[in-house]
Formats: structure tokens, sequence, C-alpha cells
């Protein structure tokens, strides 16, 4: 018999806005867990150079990331900093790292990115802010090439997944393929990529049935029809659901106190009672007593997370996360639990 989780503490909010100086000289190339691919390359990580921290400060923040292969975004709002922090920030910084969560409960990065824009201004008279506008992983996804030529023992999919991670390592991005399958057998020829990386990935993904992503500076690789190994998180009254979820015609919708712990392509478990549904009935069809204009929903409520907004306000009543999910069969493998037209 499973256990029930324990119930989270969400009370307290605690934040950190650090922003960062590139770094001295070329960062060494970083190996952590699952960032090999196969026999691949070691995966090259940014390491930052001197941070100042603003996490002191009033800060308004809003991230958003999808399962859409584009990069992961950030508008984060400081307010009242000197003149000579403000022109040292639009200067001299070019990373900026934001942690949310709880003092005594889930706290972890929500948004790990590059600078993109700074902007300042007044909102009054005694009211001054600082606005930065960042991007995860886009130097990579937006400009980085591939020029590569692999022998026809390395033309699978894992071999084009090395070469891939090799192109996009020099952008500080790193590259985790744990969870590609190993589908694309072996070439009887070798192979040629070449071009922007954004379009060779997304051959691969079209090819392996996958999609991927980019979270906090690197690319993650899920199946169309699997989900990211993790527990799922239970979402309840008792454990921040803060409004009624509903199944929409974009996927089942749910809005919860802020929970780092939520992140794209892991699962969450909801009640299929607490959802708000609606049944379409076409009049004139006999044989079709519903179309799938909704999301589908299930009884076990486990479902595979799209789309992850995170909002906040360190003085202010906003503090809340915004999902959207499809329905996830819970028995079944993460190569085969999302069945193929969930919506």
């Amino acid at each position: 018999m499973t256990t029930p989780p324990s119930p989270q503490v969400l009370f307290g909010r605690k934040v950190s806005l650090i922003a960062y100086q590139p770094p001295a000289s070329t960062p060494a190339p970083f190996v952590g867990p699952g960032l090999n691919v196969s026999s691949g390359p070691a995966v090259a990580q940014s390491t930052p150079g001197t941070g100042l921290d603003l996490s002191e400060f009033r800060i308004q923040f809003a991230v958003r990331g999808a399962d859409v292969q584009t990069p992961k975004n950030l508008i984060a709002r400081v307010f009242n900093l000197k003149d000579a922090t403000e022109k040292q920030i639009k200067t001299e910084f070019s990373r900026v790292v934001l942690q949310a969560g709880y003092v005594n409960g889930p706290f972890a990065v929500i948004f790990d990115g590059t600078i993109k824009e700074v902007r300042t201004g007044r909102l009054s008279a005694i009211d001054r802010f600082l606005d930065i506008y960042a991007a995860d992983g886009d130097m990579g996804i937006n400009f980085a090439p591939v020029n590569a030529t692999l022998d026809a023992a390395q033309t699978g999919a894992r071999g084009q997944a090395a070469a891939l991670a090799r192109a996009v390592s020099s952008y500080g991005v790193g590259f985790n393929a744990t969870t590609l399958p190993s589908t694309g057998g072996i070439l009887p020829r070798g192979k040629v990529l070449f071009g922007m990386w954004r379009d060779k990935m997304r051959d691969l993904a079209n090819s392996t049935s996958t999609t991927w992503f980019v979270e906090n500076g690197v690319v993650r690789i899920v199946e169309q029809t699997g989900y990211l190994p993790s527990d799922p998180v239970v979402l309840t009254a008792k454990t921040g659901l803060i409004e009624v979820p509903e199944a929409t015609q974009d996927g089942v919708k749910a809005t919860l106190l802020l929970n780092p712990k939520i992140k794209i392509g892991t699962r969450v478990q909801i009640a299929n009672a607490l959802l708000n549904q609606t049944l379409v009935r076409e009049q004139g069809f006999p044989n079709y007593t519903s179309l799938d204009f909704f999301a589908n929903t299930s009884n076990d409520g486990i479902y595979r997370v799209l789309v992850v907004e995170h909002a906040g306000d360190t003085r202010g009543e906003e503090w809340a996360t915004m999902i959207t999910c499809l329905v996830v069969d819970p028995s079944a493998a993460p190569a085969s639990s999302v069945p193929a037209g969930s919506q």
C-alpha cells in the first residue's frame, strides 16, 4: 500500500535573485548526472562569474516555460535600486538566476538564463524600477550552428544527439538525453549534419517521436507519449491548489501556490472529482455521444505538465504557479504513458 505524501509546508515566502557577470574565462566542460549521450561528449555548462544579490529588494517576477522548443523567459522587476547599481546591471551583467519557494518548504531554481534587455523608469516620484528581460538557452537555440560528419556506426539517434550536444555546448547549454529512445538504428552509410542547431534538433525529435525544451540551461528530451522520471506532485487544497482546476480545449489547467518542484515534462496528480468538465453533444450524429473538444481526464488524475508559469511579488499578494497538462496513464511505462489523441 502506497503511503500518501506528507503535506508540504507552503508558508514563509523565500526568493533569491542574483545577476552574474560573464565568467573571466571559458568554462571547462561540465559533466553531471545523466548529461552524457551514449558514449557521448562532456557537456559544457557555464560557470557564473561574480554575482550581485538583489534578493532583499522588492521583486515582481513572471516566468513562463512550455514544451514547445522555444526558450523559457523571465520578466523581473526590482524596485528602488540606486543609480550606480542600475548602471552596473545594464553594463556588466549577462546572466540572472531566480530561485523561489518557502523558508521551510520547497525552494529551487525556477529560472536560469541570459539577460536580453534592461529597462528602467519610475512609477511615481518616490518609486523607481528596473526591469530585467531574460531567456533560457536562447543563444544556443537561436544561433548555434552544426557542422559534423558521422560515420556509419554513429548515425543512430544517440550518435546524432552526441553531435548536437557538442555543437550547443560552446553556447553554455547542457544536454540531457537519458530519456532519448534508442531508435534510429545504425544506417549503412555516414551522415552529415550541417545547418542551424535548432533545425537539426527538430529533425531528430520528429524522427524519434520526442519533444525537447531547455530547462535552466540544459536541453531535456521527452517522448511524445512519455514524461520525465519523477514522483507526481499531488495537488489538493492542502498542498496548494487555490482555484478550481478545469479541463479546457487547451488541456487541464490549474492554479496553485507557487511550487518550484513542478517542471515541464513532470507529472502532477489532481483528483478527477476536483475538475470542472464540459461534455459536448453533437445533435444529428447518433453514433457520436461526445466529441473531443476538451482535454480528456482520468479517474487516477495523473497528468503530464506541458506549460508552467510562475508569478510572484515579494511584497504583494501574487505568489502562484499556473500549469497546463494532459492526461497520463500511471500504469504504463514512461515511454507509452500519454495516450495518443489525449487532447
